[in-house]
């Protein structure tokens, strides 16, 4: 029987921590990202995606990652996607 789960996605987003628009994150845990300042939290939860911010500052940030961002394929996002449903939901379809 399961009793629960608990899932962890350990890949970069396109969102920053310290993005200028903001974040949910309380602090910049990767060091390469301190430089271009502390986290910017908000405490909203609609869109800032479309608020002003200095796009070259963000592009500059991403480019000092250690590694590109992970897309994951049509297929891989599917079997994330059924991995997250509960099974008593997905035998309902």
């Amino acid at each position: 029987m399961v009793i629960g789960f608990h899932v962890i996605f350990s890949t970069y987003g396109f969102w920053l921590p310290n993005d200028p628009r903001g974040s949910w994150s309380d602090f910049v845990g990767a060091w390469e990202l301190v430089r271009f300042g502390k986290a910017t939290k908000v405490s909203t939860t609609r869109s800032v995606a479309g608020m002003a911010h200095d796009r070259r500052l963000r592009e500059d940030a991403k480019a000092t990652l250690e590694y590109p961002p992970v897309q994951f394929t049509s297929r891989q996002a599917l079997a994330v996607g059924q991995g997250i449903v509960l099974p008593e939901i997905r035998t309902r379809h």
